[in-house]
């Protein structure tokens, strides 16, 4: 009886043991990594969509697949919305799946630009709301260069270059031409034959220690010498203005009409709830065991 009983108990896990075997071998070899809206998304698809990328991105994303959710999840939420709308691309073997839905997406851009009706009233209130950005000074100014600084053609310590532009406005101070000065002196090639004019510069246009300069001027003020990056800068403001709306109409429209994009975006890619399996919040993908056109290695890609 007792070795009836023994064989009855390794029998028993006997089956408890094929039966965990069995489940494990159920494992599915092309497990869903990532979901987008109702879609899963395979380990498979996303492998062979990152193996469209470049080498350095292919190779993060497989080892960091919440970057890989980041850039696909949104490209499929997109250009599954394109195919909800009806939109197509021209069928072309040589594109790959990726490149497809790139177009797709493209479609989509070009639908909602062409559904963003826009009226004179958000027009105006643009141009009411954003009045700086349309803002322009005309300005000269005078470069005096060190050898130090960047792209310099000069030997001249900053001492010296602080000096010879401390010099210039003394004899600005004393009533000279600033045009004349600039003429005779200054590093600028593209404006010294000018006077060192600049013409009409809106905000943010040139580099920061010369427009911080610029926009703390009135019309008519000349600035003390400071240090930019290419050198020690004199600047003159001559006058101001705001440039009219029929002026800046075209580029208040572009840019109502990529706010509007952008907002629609946001609310296609909101509203699939891309999520990632947790598995592999921490884990590499592996892309080189289910995706036969991935690889690591740098080098060209198969898509």
């Amino acid at each position: 009886m007792r070795i009836e009983r023994s064989g009855a108990a390794v029998i028993f896990l006997l089956a408890l043991c094929g039966s965990s075997l069995g489940q494990q071998n159920l494992a599915p070899a092309n497990p869903i990594v990532m979901r987008v809206g109702e879609r899963g998304i395979t380990v498979a698809e996303v492998c062979s969509a990152l193996a469209s990328l470049p080498p350095p991105q292919r190779k993060g994303y497989a080892l960091h697949p919440v970057l890989a959710k980041d850039w696909y999840g949104p490209l499929v939420a997109l250009s599954d919305q394109a195919r909800r709308e009806h939109l197509q691309v021209p069928e072309d073997q040589k594109l790959s799946k990726v490149d497809r839905d790139n177009a797709l997406v493209g479609e989509l851009i070009q639908a909602i630009a062409g559904e963003t009706p826009l009226t004179d009233a958000q027009i105006n209130n643009y141009y009411a709301q954003h009045m700086q950005d349309f803002e322009e000074a005309k300005a000269r100014h005078i470069l005096i260069s060190a050898a130090t600084a960047l792209r310099s053609r000069s030997s001249r310590s900053a001492a010296e270059a602080e000096a010879k532009a401390a010099k210039i406005v003394a004899e600005l101070n004393h009533g000279a031409d600033f045009a004349r000065l600039a003429a005779e002196n200054s590093d600028d090639p593209d404006t010294k034959n000018k006077g060192g004019g600049l013409g009409y510069v809106s905000h943010h246009q040139l580099e920061p220690a010369v427009d911080s300069i610029i926009w703390s001027l009135a019309p008519g003020q000349t600035s003390a010498p400071f240090e930019g990056r290419f050198g020690y800068e004199i600047v003159q403001v001559e006058d101001r203005r705001i440039q009219p709306l029929a002026a800046v109409r075209e580029s208040i429209i572009g840019n109502l009409k990529a706010a509007a994009l952008e907002q629609r975006q946001q609310a296609i890619v909101a509203a699939a709830h891309i999520s990632m399996d947790p598995a592999y919040a921490d884990s590499a993908l592996p892309c080189e065991s289910v995706a036969p056109a991935f690889t690591l290695k740098e080098g060209p890609v198969i898509p």
